[in-house]
């Protein structure tokens, strides 16, 4: 049998050639593999991160939210939990003792970005998807290569049962246990190389590619503080399914959460202005009709009073508008809700919203001048400027109840 010291040597020497030498791959134990061919994407689709918990398994949507309870054992054989963790934010990644592709080469990248992030207060976190094998010896002898101090650098086993639920359910990492003809030495466990940031109170905030160099660039901002989590490298929430995590299928099959609404971010009194703003429009389609109504009829100081009121609601709505793009400007940095439909729907609503933008732009001065000779009593010149007015403040009011619906309620 091997001494300590023997076991020592050669896995040192081991590792230090294949951190040299060894190839890079996407899946540390495996050639890297295309998304199946059966799962259509469409052009322009943005993808989330994705994970699998078998070499057969479908993709599934990356969504983990909190670290689950654990416990585990670090590199000087003492047990640690994910509450011993809270108070500094941690990255964890994974590897296996007995790798002799891409492990080494994670390990010698942790240890360099463990250079670049030293006035960073965190830690590290390195868990073997390999417990049976990799023992506390084992895992102390491989953090002595790379220089791990275990205040900061943990390397950590503990019960298969553990680990393996940690991995699948608690961080959702892509790795299996290879079998049959795949199983050769050095190629027992196939995993992904990502490396997963967790906040100080346990929260999953972002995951990154450790061979990628530009997203590792991009963790050091994240952790140093010069950056929020880019939308990217973020977990994606999932509503609406029983299932832990929604396959990339029923992502793709619009499963997928829409674009997010701007109204989301507003105060309550903002939210309720479209609303407030389509009933002032359909009080002055009301108004506009009644008043030419009477008109017709010869009832003069019933359509003069209801030509004013329709003024007075025109410029209701004008401030309320105001104030609604104020508050989208203000509480959402956002020029207003995006319109979601598609095809010969979104021709329709943006014709008349074109058409009503432009036209409304000429409704103030229009019924002012109007509403100006008809109360002077210049009445062949009221008529004239009449004619040009009405329909033209009609079809704004109109459409201007038609755009809400095709927006918010369609």
């Amino acid at each position: 049998m091997t001494s300590p010291s023997h076991t020592e040597f050669f896995i040192k020497a081991f590792v230090l050639l294949v951190a040299l030498l060894g190839p890079c791959q996407t899946i540390c134990g495996q050639e890297p593999e295309e998304t199946p061919a059966e799962i259509v994407i469409e052009p322009g689709t943005k993808l989330p991160l994705t994970f699998r918990d078998g070499k057969d398994g479908e993709y599934r949507v990356w969504n983990p939210e909190k670290v689950d309870d654990f416990t585990l054992v670090d590199q000087t054989g003492t047990p640690f939990t994910n509450e011993d963790l809270l108070g500094k934010p941690w990255i964890v990644n994974f590897v296996f003792t007995r790798c002799s592709y891409q492990c080494p080469l994670t390990c010698k990248t942790m240890m360099e970005f463990n250079k670049r992030i030293s006035d960073v207060d965190c830690r590290i976190v390195t868990i073997t998807v390999d417990p049976e094998h990799d023992d506390v010896e084992r895992m102390q002898i491989y953090s002595e290569i790379w220089g791990a101090d275990p205040e900061r650098w943990i390397f950590a086993t503990g019960e298969p049962e553990v680990v393996w639920d940690l991995i699948r359910k608690g961080f959702k990492i892509t790795a299996w246990e290879n079998v049959g003809t795949e199983r050769v030495p050095g190629m027992e466990f196939a995993h992904d190389n990502n490396i997963i940031h967790i906040s100080a109170d346990g929260e999953v905030l972002g995951r990154y590619d450790s061979v990628v160099a530009d997203e590792m660039t991009t963790l050091k901002k994240v952790l140093e503080g010069d950056i929020e989590t880019p939308e990217e490298h973020r977990p994606t929430a999932v509503s609406g399914h029983d299932e832990d995590s929604v396959t990339i299928r029923e992502f793709l099959e619009g499963d997928q959460p829409g674009p997010a609404n701007p109204l989301d971010k507003l105060p309550e009194w903002a939210k309720r202005l479209p609303g407030v703003n389509a009933m002032l429009n359909s009080l002055a389609t009301v108004l506009l009709i009644l008043g030419y109504i009477f008109i017709k009829a010869g009832f003069t100081s019933l359509h003069k009073k209801s030509m004013l009121f329709a003024f007075g609601v025109s410029v209701a709505f004008l401030a309320c508008y105001l104030s609604y793009h104020f508050a989208l400007h203000y509480y959402a940095d956002s020029p207003g809700k995006p319109f979601e439909g598609t095809g010969t729907i979104r021709t329709v609503y943006f014709s008349i919203l074109i058409s009503h933008v432009i036209l409304a732009a000429l409704v103030p001065v229009l019924a002012i001048v109007t509403i100006i000779k008809g109360l002077r009593a210049s009445w062949d010149s009221h008529r004239r400027w009449a004619r040009v007015t009405f329909p033209i403040w009609l079809y704004v009011s109109v459409t201007g109840v038609i755009i809400y619906w095709m927006l918010y309620r369609l």
